[in-house]
């Protein structure tokens, strides 16, 4: 027999709603929980206000819907729903928390997020004529409230949303489960797990092609595209294009022969104005947020690539009175690094055995820090990675020369180097701006996502200056005919008044 939970495990979910609504989501969980294989039933407890659910292998949790204690210290019409398991083996606990954690946003917190995403939640609007409606939609976007702002605009735009495909990076973003959630609950989209992605995008190929439709890829870190020219190449063709958001996508395109157009707003003047720092303040402030005792003013950073992002990280650095200094292999960025003021040098372990860094962020977007350099970091040193997946440090690399490797859980891991300091990799090495965080604020984001609706509708409407390959001279100037960036200026431009209202 397997071991039983003790002491009892408890997890939370704070929702905003009001009271009919609260309690509707909560006897919504409850009766998914009834009818789950894994559970042999569910009961109101009247005693004690909450449900108890009895698992098939014979174990306990309960589901209470409770207020916060102090409710100042909560945002306003907060409820929070209180998952305890009682009793039984760590596998059923974890079936039961699954299914807890899975509760779709509220009415009351969608309505919050459209009104801080004017651009993307009007596209409809724009766009009256359902220019979406003859393709079918993959993406791979981070799973954020903003992102269910984007999936009910292109479901506006015509998608029928049993011909749209949501993949999940598998990041942990604060709400992952929540997205996830509403998409298959509140939208009957269908959700695949990036582990799962060739059986996800045959089935969203098999789905689509059924109905006589063709796709458009919504990319962002450069996912499925390559997976389809590598793995499955016959169905290369059933996609009219890709719109792709992050440089690491662009890259992991770079070389390879495309037999569709591609709609870079990563390589658009409009994100490259707009978003870069953004995502190098977010950065920055989940870092502090996860290290909140560290005192970083002063002590000596390292930026690795001075590209859109590194650029910005090392201003928002200097800005924060850390002494940076700045290394990239392409002599011409360094030279630009070197001529704003930081201190550059044109070997990587030189510069890192005489900067002695404390933190080391990594926006090259692939591999750029591996265990010889490392073992050169003062003790207590930080890595922070800002590329998508955990690919910016030889994680594997560190772990063979290390003498103790220990996950720190939310913080990341440590690495006791083998002869050596001890240096902890934030976030797990995944991408610090996403881990556990929201990232950007919405309206900052909320141009980049309508330019994405943009490309998907020029791609669905074929329009003749997308070419099989790269099209950044016409993604800009497709971006700019859109009205977006305008619309952007009279928001937040000098009369705007931050597009409240």
């Amino acid at each position: 027999m397997s071991a039983s939970v003790r002491p009892p495990l408890a997890h939370a979910v704070d929702v905003v709603a009001g009271e009919d609504e609260a309690r509707h989501l909560a006897g919504e969980l409850a009766a998914r929980l009834a009818v789950s294989p894994d559970v042999r039933g569910m009961q109101w407890d009247e005693g004690s206000a909450s449900w108890l659910c009895t698992l098939a292998a014979g174990g306990r949790g309960r589901i209470t819907l409770a207020a916060p204690a102090d409710p100042a210290s909560a945002a306003q019409h907060t409820h929070r729903l209180v998952a305890v398991f009682e009793q039984g083996s760590p596998a059923e606990a974890e079936a039961f928390f699954t299914a807890v954690r899975h509760l779709p946003f509220t009415a009351t917190e969608i309505a919050a997020a459209v009104a801080e995403l004017p651009l993307t939640s009007r596209l409809a609007e724009r766009w009256p004529h359902k220019p979406l409606a003859p393709v079918g939609v993959l993406l791979t976007i981070h799973h954020m409230r903003d992102f269910l702002v984007l999936v009910d605009s292109l479901l506006a735009l015509g998608v029928d949303p049993a011909h749209m495909t949501v993949i999940d990076k598998e990041y942990p973003y604060a709400h992952t489960h929540r997205v996830d959630a509403h998409l298959v609950y509140r939208r009957g989209i269908a959700v695949w797990r990036y582990r799962d992605l060739l059986e996800g995008i045959e089935d969203h190929i098999g789905r689509v092609a059924a109905a006589g439709k063709r796709s458009v890829i919504m990319d962002d870190g450069g996912y499925v595209l390559p997976a389809v020219l590598r793995d499955l190449p016959a169905h290369a063709g059933h996609f009219t294009g890709l719109v792709e958001q992050t440089t690491s996508g662009i890259r992991k395109v770079d070389g390879l022969e495309l037999p569709v157009p591609l709609f870079s707003v990563a390589e658009s003047d409009m994100k490259a104005m707009i978003e870069s720092y953004g995502i190098a303040d977010a950065a920055v402030r989940n870092t502090l947020r996860l290290l909140p005792d560290e005192k970083f003013e002063g002590q000596p950073a390292l930026v690795l690539g001075f590209g859109r992002i590194g650029r910005e990280v090392a201003r928002v650095l200097a800005g924060r009175r850390m002494r940076v200094a700045v290394f990239d292999t392409d002599i011409t960025r360094l030279v630009a690094a070197h001529e704003e003021g930081f201190l550059t040098g044109r070997v990587l372990t030189d510069l890192v055995s005489t900067h002695r860094p404390r933190l080391v962020i990594g926006c090259v977007g692939q591999c750029s820090f591996g265990l010889e350099q490392a073992r050169l970091l003062p003790p207590g040193a930080f890595l922070v990675s800002t590329t998508s997946r955990d690919f910016e440090f030889a994680l594997e690399e560190l772990r063979e020369g290390s003498t103790a490797v220990t996950d720190r859980g939310v913080l990341g891991t440590s690495y006791q180097l083998a002869g050596g300091p001890e240096v902890l990799v934030l976030g797990h090495g995944m991408p610090i701006n996403f881990h556990y965080a929201e990232s950007l604020p919405n309206r900052y984001v909320d141009l980049v996502l309508a330019g994405l609706a943009a490309g998907a509708v020029a791609l669905s409407g074929g329009d003749e200056r997308l070419r099989p390959g790269h099209n950044v001279a016409a993604t800009n100037a497709i971006l700019a005919e859109s009205g977006i960036v305008d619309d952007y200026y009279r928001l937040y431009g000098p009369a705007g008044g931050g597009g409240r209202g």
